[in-house]
């Protein structure tokens, strides 16, 4: 027997071959994904008319969050993989900085979190029905535009479609007069080295420090604490509709607030990091948009006893500057690095 013919080489280009299919059916669940995306955001913007330099930055956003998770792919992709030659070519000519940045700048976002922004910020949706019924719409449209054009895709299988949306909110003591809701999304991006990527883009450049913290100290029991009056919902969108879900066993680890519901979610060992979920984005937001909410969060970190204590924010400030921030850069550049991606940490602008 001709020893390139035997049974261990055999089992080995059976397993490079289920590795290959694998490889070709990300990307091309990429290729889809990004390219319905883009499409529907379009729509979106053609739909709602907001100001020219509205439409110009975020469509710049979302076609280089797009590029940029092509450009991470094991099988790297440009833009031209994501969209048809004279789709692209328009594209190009309107937007040029995300066909010239995707490959050198971070983005800041996902994808799904640009459409959350864009849902509150141009959008205008304030409410609970109105959020739901904007990303309803959006999430109907992609899904009618998948089945028409891959009908064996499942809409699970939509890589940019964040599968839960939660939002937090705090009610002030003795008033009666509504409250704005913060919403956030879970990573709408695939693969474990490219959430990491985000999860410390997002602690580095748009998530509250004390986000951050709880994110970085997620594994070492030390959770932060909001006060009573904030709470959080978290929705499944499945079937069409969005569903209450309580939250995982890593959000009540990391925070110490008013979930509702608490208890459902019994699972114990769960495949997705720390940073993962739509809690994170939610709370961020809230902290960012509620002045004097941030000085009334304090750690669980009872490591040193001194006095004054040190689990104010201050404190959770202070470690922050001092090491969170260059541990994080670094392990941004360690992950940049087995990407072969240019680790300068310039982010994208438009």
């Amino acid at each position: 027997m001709n020893q390139n013919q035997g049974p261990g080489n055999a089992a080995f280009q059976d397993r490079s071959r289920t590795l290959a299919r694998k490889e070709e059916k990300d990307k091309f669940q990429l290729q889809i994904s990004g390219n319905l995306f883009i499409k529907q955001f379009l729509h979106l913007l053609t739909r709602l008319k907001p100001a020219e330099n509205i439409t110009e930055q975020y469509m710049e956003k979302v076609l280089h969050a797009v590029f940029f998770f092509g450009r991470l792919n094991r099988r790297q992709m440009t833009p031209n993989d994501f969209l048809e030659p004279s789709f692209s070519q328009r594209l190009q000519q309107k937007y040029p900085q995300s066909f010239q940045q995707y490959s050198t700048h971070l983005p800041s976002l996902t994808p799904y979190s640009i459409l959350l922004q864009f849902g509150n910020e141009v959008a205008g949706c304030r409410t609970q029905n109105e959020m739901e019924s904007f990303l309803h719409e959006f999430n109907s449209a992609v899904q009618t535009a998948m089945k028409k054009q891959v009908p064996n895709l499942e809409p699970s299988e939509f890589i940019f479609r964040a599968a839960v949306v939660a939002y937090s909110f705090y009610k002030e003591p003795q008033k009666e007069a509504g409250f704005p809701l913060f919403y956030g999304a879970s990573l709408s991006c695939k693969g474990l080295t490219e959430k990491k990527i985000m999860i410390s883009i997002l602690c580095l450049r748009m998530w509250h420090k004390a986000v951050a913290f709880a994110v970085y100290h997620g594994q070492d029991n030390q959770a932060i604490v909001f006060p009573d009056e904030v709470k959080c919902r978290a929705f499944c969108y499945s079937n069409g509709a969005f569903t209450e879900k309580p939250p995982c066993v890593n959000c009540k680890m990391m925070y110490h607030v008013a979930f509702q519901p608490f208890e459902g979610d019994n699972r114990e060992n769960i495949k997705w990091p720390h940073g993962n979920c739509a809690e994170n984005e939610c709370l961020s937001k809230l902290l960012q948009g509620v002045p004097g909410l941030q000085e009334r969060v304090v750690s669980t970190d009872t490591s040193v006893i001194h006095n004054p204590p040190q689990n104010t924010y201050q404190a959770i400030e202070q470690e922050f500057a001092n090491s969170i921030e260059a541990n994080l850069t670094n392990q941004l550049i360690m992950l940049l690095q087995t990407k072969n991606f240019p680790h300068l940490l310039q982010f994208f602008e438009p």
